[in-house]
């Protein structure tokens, strides 16, 4: 039986990794990234977040950690916050279907996830999170991921704002029991 606490979860908060050396596993942040993550430390206790969820990648955990130190948070690891798999070799950057993937949202490789697919993988997530004792968690996780979502609720959010979305980019979501209601891009300075 899953726990539901008394005050329903409204706010996540919606972290894409500081950029990184690549797009491997276990590819880590660049000199840029990790000072960029570090900047993060402030804006995130300024939005009181209470918990931190990552994607299993290294890029996007090192996002976090500096915070979680700061915090004392602990960081846990959720596989599904991965990037959007685009073949069966994971997510390969320079997919040549990825832009149709926008418009043609079931399009994928075999063995690969579509853009609804990755978008329902999330979504379900969020709901799990919902009923966990958690009222202001950042998850860390991918752009394209990020992508799948926002191109299903933001028509004029496409694979042009996808290529010119920062990183890391930080998003609140507001939702009901789990039921994203909107996803608001925050500016970092």
């Amino acid at each position: 039986m899953d726990f539901v606490p008394t005050r329903p979860t409204t706010t996540m908060y919606l972290l894409r990794h500081a950029e990184a050396t690549g797009h491997d596993a276990n590819d880590g942040l660049t000199p840029t990234g990790v000072k960029a993550a570090e900047a993060l430390v402030p804006v995130l206790q300024a939005l009181e977040v209470d918990s931190i969820f990552s994607s299993p990648a290294q890029r996007a955990r090192a996002t976090v950690a500096p915070f979680a130190t700061a915090a004392g948070l602990q960081l846990t690891t959720l596989p599904d916050l991965r990037e959007h798999q685009t073949s069966l070799q994971g997510h390969v950057p320079d997919d040549a279907l990825y832009e149709r993937r926008f418009t043609e949202r079931n399009l994928s490789r075999p063995g690969a996830e579509s853009f609804n697919q990755a978008a329902t993988r999330l979504r379900n997530m969020i709901k799990s999170l919902s009923r966990r004792p958690v009222y202001a968690p950042v998850l860390a996780t991918h752009g394209g991921l990020l992508a799948s979502v926002l191109s299903t609720l933001y028509t004029d959010w496409g694979y042009a704002t996808f290529i010119e979305m920062p990183r890391p980019a930080l998003f609140k979501l507001t939702h009901s029991h789990g039921n994203i209601r909107e996803i608001q891009h925050l500016t970092l300075s």
